[in-house]
């Protein structure tokens, strides 16, 4: 540990947090790509304002990746420790307190969207760096580079096209999973898939359309499905009927009558879907009360499936798919559904452990292909797993327990860049006993832990460089 390295970093506290307040102001959600700007304008501006404040630290080497990806360096060794963090955002959401892109400090935190995932961890890496390059502390054959990306939260493309560019580090880190540190993560699979409405509804209501889910890696909370009725009796029976299954269920379930057309609203729990049991999934919501309405036809047989095999769990348990092992459980996440024009179309991530990635495809196919269900297109991450004796292993953990004095047996949570980039681990920023806020309403990071979190970086990336090969 470096005394000098971590006052200096207290000494900057004050300049640090006023540049998360003002990156957090970007909305930096994932937009439609123009010249210039292949992940959306917002994005593009997040990525300017990280050069920028590069600049303004004094940094001489601040490039730009094809508008994708910017890096700031110090040193002028010939190995690279890199630590990649993030600028977009996931969508707000609802249920905020303060404003998701006020940057407002409140309660000694700075609330916003990013604090924590991941323009926080991004500034406070930066500002370590900036500390290291103030006290000119000797790299030898190393230089340091800190990588900001803008796709994170929408497929990783940013990073797959740096690596292609620029090549891979020598070590380093994310700041973007939990402390102390993950020598492993869980394989990330997104299937699309798609499902013929060809025989109609023999029941009394069908379903006209049903809309659900954005961003493929969070719990929708909310989600709209129009029905209609045989009469106007029917319809007003259909939302006595919600209105029951939500008293009994819990779930947030409304309806709107309008003659036989039944309009229904969910609203759940946003949630990362690397944690679905966190959130309350509001189109699993409409789809069970759905299935208990035996409408018949092609839907009728999905709902069925989908009651029997899916349900409200998110474990993989009915379909026989419940796995674990040392790098943790699979997990079963509904990201998005539409249901129009005699077609209904749906996305799924699984999360699932490294052992079981060559098997999982096979028994999902196995379980929706019977039913009619077509599997369209897969996005099936890589994963990693270092040995836990492995140098860059050793020294993050020796760094945590240093700096912190607790426990740094090393995790396997995440869905980071460093299944896109070779020879980095997650390493932060979340503290055990600290919320997780990733996605959800009133995003935040207490000022203590964010000051902690630039010590660590930077006695972090210091100690890779004295400590690696």
């Amino acid at each position: 540990m470096v005394e000098s390295l971590n006052k200096r970093i207290e000494e900057n506290a004050d300049k640090m947090i006023q540049s998360l307040c003002e990156v957090v102001q970007i909305p930096s959600v994932y937009g439609e790509p123009q010249p210039g700007a292949p992940f959306g304008k917002e994005s593009r501006r997040a990525l300017q304002y990280a050069m920028d404040l590069g600049k303004k630290l004094g940094f001489e080497t601040v490039v730009n990746v094809d508008d994708q990806v910017c890096y700031i360096e110090y040193g002028t060794g010939t190995k690279t420790v890199g630590v990649f963090a993030h600028l977009d955002v996931v969508p707000e959401g609802k249920g905020w307190t303060y404003p998701p892109f006020g940057g407002e400090i409140h309660n000694h935190r700075v609330y916003g969207r990013g604090t924590v995932d991941n323009k926080g961890p991004y500034i406070a890496s930066l500002y370590a760096l900036y500390a290291i390059k103030e006290l000119g502390l000797p790299l030898g054959d190393w230089k340091i580079r800190i990588v900001g990306g803008t796709n994170e939260e929408k497929g990783m493309e940013d990073m797959k096209h740096y690596v292609e560019k620029c090549g891979a580090p020598d070590a380093g880190f994310t700041p973007d999973g939990l402390y102390p540190m993950s020598f492993t993560e869980r394989v990330i699979n997104y299937y699309f898939m798609s499902y013929p409405l060809t025989d109609p509804s023999t029941g009394k209501v069908k379903v006209v359309s049903l809309k659900g889910g954005n961003i493929l890696n969070m719990v929708p909370d909310e989600a709209e499905a129009v029905l209609l009725a045989v009469d106007e009796e029917e319809a007003k029976k259909t939302a006595e009927a919600i209105a029951e299954y939500s008293k009994i269920t819990g779930r947030d379930l409304t309806a709107e009558v309008d003659g036989k057309k039944i309009t229904i609203h969910s609203k759940g729990l946003c949630a990362h879907s690397c944690t679905p049991f966190n959130g309350k999934n509001a189109i699993v919501a409409i789809l069970m009360f759905l299935a208990e309405q035996k409408l018949g036809g092609s839907i009728g047989k999905f709902l069925d499936f989908f009651k029997e095999k899916i349900g409200m769990t998110t474990d993989g348990s009915l379909m026989g798919m419940a796995r674990a092992d040392e790098c943790g459980k699979l997990t079963f996440s509904l990201s998005k559904m539409e249901i129009e024009e005699n077609m209904l179309k749906w996305v799924v991530n699984i999360r699932l452990p490294y052992t079981y990635k060559d098997e999982v495809t096979a028994d999902w196919k196995a379980q929706v292909e019977p039913v009619g269900i077509k599997i369209d297109d897969m996005d099936l991450h890589k994963s990693y797993r270092f040995p836990l004796d492995h140098p860059l292993i050793t020294t993050l953990r020796t760094v945590y327990e240093e700096l912190t004095g607790k426990d740094s047996t090393p995790s396997y949570e995440g869905g980071t860049y460093a299944q896109a980039v070779p020879n980095i681990v997650p390493f932060g920023s979340i503290f055990p006993g600290t919320p997780d806020l990733c996605h959800r309403p009133d995003e935040c990071i207490e000022i203590d832990e964010y000051i902690l979190d630039a010590k660590l970086f930077g006695n972090a990336m210091y100690a890779l460089t004295q400590n690696c090969k």
